[in-house]
């Protein structure tokens, strides 16, 4: 079994800095082969994950943390924050009609960009992995 290559970024937990992950993503992409759209797509879900992270982590944590795993077949990408929990009831990919126009929508559209979508809460620990296959 080949080892995955993997990439760690640590940024601070402010907006100005979601361009730093975006950037990581793309250039990732681009030793990846993939088309223009995926590599579009992965910034988007990239964005998307850090934005949430920020939004949601805890006062006087002010980090949040990528890491990029590149496998042959797959890469695996995980946003990981301290702070408040995800405590939806409803599947946080299938937003509620209400929830359409409030904002909200960050983990709907990460879903519908890449293969998988998990949300794992541990403790006060949030983790968005995400998942994309890759066509060799």
């Amino acid at each position: 079994m080949v080892k995955p290559d993997i990439i760690e970024l640590e940024i601070p937990c402010s907006a100005e800095f979601i361009a730093i992950p975006r950037k990581a993503i793309e250039a990732i992409a681009s030793c990846l082969a993939l088309t223009d759209e995926q590599v579009e797509d992965l910034k988007l879900a990239v964005g998307e994950a850090c934005t949430n992270a920020i939004k949601f982590s805890e006062p006087g944590k002010s980090v949040v943390h990528v890491l990029y795993r590149i496998e042959r077949d797959r890469l695996e990408i995980e946003v990981r924050n301290t702070g408040t929990r995800f405590t939806g009831n409803e599947d946080p990919c299938k937003p509620a009609a209400e929830s359409l126009t409030e904002g909200g929508l960050g983990l709907y559209l990460i879903d519908q960009v890449m293969d998988e979508l998990k949300i794992i809460c541990d403790g006060g620990e949030t983790t968005v992995k995400m998942v994309k296959q890759l066509k060799k």
